[in-house]
């Protein structure tokens, strides 16, 4: 009775901290407000403000003060005034970025049109079980993409630390990666044998999943760079590189059987990486 219950204590401090770790990445915005978050509704940073960031999906951005990284409206146009001043990236999906003449951008301005989806959508929808299974990995790359953007603007720091960790590391993020997929059963038939324990089995999930999809972001990044790389193309935008990798290593899954090995050693060296940094909080 004594060891079992030390065994809950010790795996529920391990837990916790993994928790603890993956809130850590979003206290900034939750403490003091620097980046400005809305869904299915408009945002505006009025004349004089200063956001870290700005990120809208369903609506639009009006931005007359100034943003220190990056604006992206998901689904929406941003609309920079002459007042506004933004250090990062500019990047509307589903919308226009119009630019007053004295608005002044530090980063890249992209914008992604997908004016084009409704009409594939019908073409894949008429052409049976195989355009059916084509549309639906199509827009399982899309919202991929959409996903990684959103993560990549709201935490680009603690995405780059995951990155650079892995391409310092690989075999060791590999490894450490490993070793968490394994003890995610583990970890769960410990916490299953006390009331106490089987309340945080969510938590540990969701945590766990977080890292997951936080890590194979980060890892399709470092793959984007070093494909670009390869193609002498350098200093482009983290975001733009994480698109890259994205759609790479989704061709490079279409691959059987080695499309999916390679998309698992990328998902367990992310994995590793978020470990190895508390989802980049901290150096390696």
């Amino acid at each position: 009775m004594i060891k079992r219950t030390t065994v809950t204590v010790l795996a529920l401090i391990f837990m916790l901290s993994m928790a603890s770790a993956s809130f850590g990445i979003v206290q900034g915005f939750l403490g003091k407000q620097q980046e400005l978050i809305k869904i299915g509704t408009s945002v505006e940073v009025p004349a004089g403000a200063e956001v870290k960031t700005v990120v809208v999906v369903g609506g639009s951005a009006t931005v007359y003060g100034s943003v220190m990284q990056d604006v992206v409206a998901v689904g929406g146009s941003i609309y920079l005034k002459d007042s506004a001043v933004v250090g990062g990236d500019v990047v509307s999906v589903g919308g226009k970025i119009i630019r007053e003449p004295m608005a002044a951008v530090k980063g890249d301005q992209t914008e992604v049109d997908v004016s084009s989806v409704s009409p594939m959508f019908a073409f894949l929808a008429k052409g049976g079980l195989i355009k059916g299974a084509a549309l639906i990995s199509i827009m399982g790359l899309i919202s991929l993409i959409l996903l990684g953007m959103l993560l990549v603007a709201l935490f680009t720091q603690a995405t780059g630390k995951v990155s650079l960790t892995v391409e310092k590391a690989p075999i060791k993020t590999f490894l450490w990666g490993l070793l968490a997929l394994l003890l995610i059963v583990p970890v769960v038939v410990i916490l299953a044998v006390s009331i106490i324990g089987i309340i945080f089995i969510p938590v540990w999930l969701i945590v766990v999943a977080a890292a997951v999809v936080f890590g194979y972001f980060a890892a399709a990044q470092l793959v984007g760079k070093k494909l670009m790389r390869a193609f002498k193309i350098i200093n482009k935008p983290m975001m733009v590189e994480m698109i890259v990798g994205v759609i790479f290593l989704w061709l490079v899954g279409l691959i059987p059987f080695l499309g999916w090995l390679a998309k698992f050693i990328a998902a367990s060296c992310g994995l590793g990486g978020v470990a190895l940094t508390r989802f980049g909080v901290k150096e390696a």
